[in-house]
């Protein structure tokens, strides 16, 4: 058997099959990234060129075949055919892996390539019944996080998360500026946005073109790198809500301006001007500081706020809300929807677009790309926080 032979049944040959898979993905860095995880002949990579001898061609990484990249296991393995791979083949692999010395994050990556191969082009030609990558217990592998040293940054738990968005959703009618802190709060949990990024958006950055539909955003990252994220819908919705109330923005004329319009920011104080990034974990604090209040902190005016916290949903939220009362910080929610992300099944590669890093590096173990709104790991990720406390769509 060869890495083509299990492909060849179905009447064309495997390296027509690989590259039908490869082209799913319009990117080329893409492509050569799978394939080098898959262990295909780069050769066999749809518009690639091999770089010209002396010349190193993008980031430094290993595309030698080591024996080890999943086709090449398949076949020293002598499976007959993909159909054939239980998930405790895929758990043997990774054990052989882990003793070969690959580090957790690379194992991570090349395990999303083979649930990538499996998901969007077996399946789909009817080569395989399940996907055996996709009911590999990642914790147990040790894979739902990068390697190198844990970042400092506190994550924040899936029940927080939820607990912060309720919160939001029952203070939001209830102040000023209530449905704008609660958009504000969708979309960084939402999309894993930065702080900066977030308050950074302009009303013209928004479009949603179905209404009740999900939206995108675009948002202006680091090194002046724009991109567009997806809103699922209950998070486009939050910024409808607002939206419907927003006032209008006060941006004073500057010389030399005059018919030019000035960006509208999309998040404004009271007085019309754009938010500061230091509102949003004011923001932040404030939500836990209302339903978790420190000991020492005074009994609550409002009779409407006495009845609120009285319930059982305000329990919940001060269960969860609590241990985070004086250290949260909106970098979290990045961390939180990356982790949480990955491990309701989204792409790897996918959470790092959505995150808008330039390096792979940055996010290892995260490094499953998609191309698309559509495929975004928000679709996934913000129902389930969702669920239970808002109509399901």
């Amino acid at each position: 058997m060869t890495e083509v032979a299990v492909l060849e049944e179905a009447g064309k040959s495997g390296r027509e099959r690989f590259a039908e898979f490869l082209r799913i993905y319009a990117s080329l860095n893409t492509r050569v990234a799978y394939a080098t995880d898959l262990g295909i002949p780069l050769d066999w990579v749809p518009g690639y060129r091999a770089p010209e001898p002396g010349r190193r061609r993008g980031r430094a990484r290993r595309t030698e075949p080591t024996g080890l990249e999943w086709l090449n296991w398949c076949v020293r393995n002598d499976f007959a055919s993909f159909a054939d791979v239980r998930v405790e083949h895929v758990e043997r692999w990774l054990e052989e892996l882990a003793r070969a010395g690959y580090r957790d994050a690379t194992r991570a990556r090349m395990l999303s390539a083979v649930s990538a191969f499996y998901q969007k082009y077996l399946l789909r030609e009817g080569l395989a019944a399940h996907n055996p990558a996709a009911l590999v217990d990642r914790s147990a592998q040790h894979l739902n996080r990068a390697g190198g040293t844990p970042s400092q940054t506190a994550m924040w738990s899936f029940e927080a998360c939820r607990a912060l968005l309720l919160a939001a959703h029952l203070l939001a009618g209830e102040s000023r500026n209530g449905l704008r802190d609660r958009a504000m709060v969708e979309v960084l949990i939402g999309t894993g946005v930065r702080a900066e990024e977030l308050v950074g958006v302009n009303l013209d950055d928004y479009h949603r073109p179905t209404p009740g539909g999900s939206a995108a955003l675009r948002v202006h990252g680091k090194g002046a790198k724009d991109r567009r994220v997806a809103l699922a819908a209950p998070v486009a919705d939050a910024v409808e809500a607002y939206l419907a109330v927003r006032g209008e923005t006060a941006v004073p004329a500057l010389p030399g301006q005059v018919g030019h319009r000035a960006p509208r920011p999309l998040l404004i104080t009271g007085t019309g001007r754009r938010v500061h990034v230091s509102h949003v974990q004011a923001v932040l604090r404030r939500l836990c500081a209302t339903f978790a209040p420190a000991p020492d902190a005074p009994a609550p005016r409002s009779r409407w706020l006495r009845e609120l916290l009285a319930g059982e949903q305000a329990a919940l939220i001060a269960a969860h809300l609590g241990p985070l009362r004086d250290s949260i910080h909106p970098h979290s929610a990045r961390h939180s929807y990356a982790t949480h992300a990955i491990t309701r099944g989204a792409e790897p590669r996918q959470v790092q677009h959505d995150l808008g890093h330039a390096a792979l590096s940055t996010t290892e173990g995260y490094l499953h790309d998609a191309d698309g709104l559509e495929q975004s790991a928000a679709h996934e990720l913000s129902p389930a926080l969702h669920r239970g406390w808002l109509p399901a769509r």
